[in-house]
């Protein structure tokens, strides 16, 4: 096991006092995983981890960066990757050095995961591979933290078979990431009663709330191809309701320039209003008490 990823693992999970059925989050209020959907360049990776840390350190919001090296799952082939294995990875390690901060990125394939481990500290299952076994078992051997988001087709339910995956190849660091269901064609919705199953997993659970207002496909493109639309303002009626739930940890892509993004621009948060929405969801996450369950009394009412 990663020793660094089992302390990572340590201050974000969920810890129990069984007494009192009550949930402890080591990460207060929230975690948060951010920054921009895909690595367009050095330059840029470096100067949004920058500003997001600044941010967060600001508010006391642990960080875990996240960019993609390469968005395998896109609708066209037309669509921007990103730079690639190889070049991502040393792009995300200056990250980690320069900044002292831990990553997060996806893997799409088996014999990716080996490469990935060696530099990240939390790898992502993508939605669209969240039951893959082989996936699965060769990220969790990495033994560094697997978030594995709930594929769009799925219950919450399933997400505590593929949690349990990843424990029987022998890595006990596992979350899971709610990131909308399918609604129809082009459609996602978020079903905030998700937040409270999903705990089913018995592992702490993100509100990925950028995604999860996707409109997959819902942009056609100049000289052919799609990508993908969405609902850049609603990001903060979910971010809002899963802080409010009572989620462990936050998702969000946020990008400096979100219009002219290659990649997903309709559902990445501007970076000049992430701090203004993180100081409200820290205003909602001292007030609710969505992390404990509530003691329901059904006993006869007696005047």
């Amino acid at each position: 096991m990663d020793a660094s990823s089992v302390a990572l693992y340590g201050q974000l999970k969920v810890t129990k006092k069984p007494l009192y059925r009550v949930r402890y989050p080591a990460a207060q209020p929230f975690f948060l995983l951010a920054g921009p959907n895909v690595i367009e360049s050095e330059e840029h990776v470096m100067k949004m981890a920058k500003h997001i840390k600044a941010i967060t350190t600001k508010l006391g919001v642990p960080l875990v960066f996240k960019s993609s090296f390469d968005k395998a799952n896109r609708t066209s082939s037309k669509s921007f990757r990103g730079p690639g294995l190889e070049e991502g990875l040393k792009i995300l390690e200056k990250v980690k050095t320069a900044y002292d901060l831990p990553v997060v990125t996806d893997v799409h394939e088996s014999w990716q995961c080996e490469a990935v481990g060696r530099v990240a500290d939390i790898i992502q299952i993508p939605a669209f591979l969240c039951r893959q076994t082989d996936l699965l078992v060769a990220a969790a051997k990495t033994g560094k933290i697997i978030n594995i988001k709930k594929g769009q087709f799925c219950a919450p339910s399933v997400m505590a078979n593929s949690a349990e995956k990843i424990r029987l190849a022998g890595n006990q660091n596992v979350m899971v990431c709610e990131r909308g269901t399918m609604f129809g064609y082009n459609d996602l919705i978020v079903d905030p009663r998700n937040f409270e199953w999903l705990r089913e997993a018995n592992c702490p659970v993100v509100a990925d709330v950028t995604h999860a207002l996707q409109q997959p496909a819902g942009k056609k493109l100049d000289g052919g191809g799609v990508a993908s639309g969405g609902l850049r303002e609603l990001i903060p009626c979910i971010a809002r309701t899963s802080v409010a739930v009572g989620v462990d940890g936050i998702f969000m892509e946020v990008h400096d320039d979100p219009v002219n993004s290659p990649c997903d621009g309709p559902t990445q948060w501007p970076l000049r209003n992430l701090e203004e929405l993180l100081e409200e969801l820290i205003a909602i996450a001292r007030v609710t008490k969505g992390k404990k369950p509530f003691n329901i009394d059904l006993t006869p009412f007696k005047e």
